[in-house]
């Protein structure tokens, strides 16, 4: 759900968002990068994962997730949808879209 609301994640902000250890993180998503569902990089020293675009049944899949994306609370899919990589200016109004 993260990879498709977020388009990119790692492992540790993905272990952090859902609040879980970070090995069973990894795991999933080597088995799911071997299964060809995901293609990593790596930036300095970090893993890089995003949905392969290449896998057969992308198009589905994706689909689905979002339509069960719907029956998280809206809090949770407000709290995917925003990605803050720095702090926000003093006084700048919060706009969610």
């Amino acid at each position: 759900m993260y990879l498709v609301v977020r388009q990119k994640g790692y492992g540790k902000a993905i272990a952090e968002f859902y609040d879980c250890p970070l090995n069973p993180i990894k795991t999933q998503l080597r088995k799911m990068e071997e299964d060809g569902l995901l293609v990593s990089r790596t930036i300095g020293k970090v893993r890089e994962y995003e949905l392969n675009p290449r896998y057969a049944f992308i198009s589905p899949m994706t689909e689905l997730l979002k339509a069960g994306l719907k029956a998280y609370p809206e809090n949770v899919r407000n709290e995917l949808a925003m990605e803050r990589r720095r702090p926000r200016a003093a006084g700048k109004p919060i706009n969610v879209a």
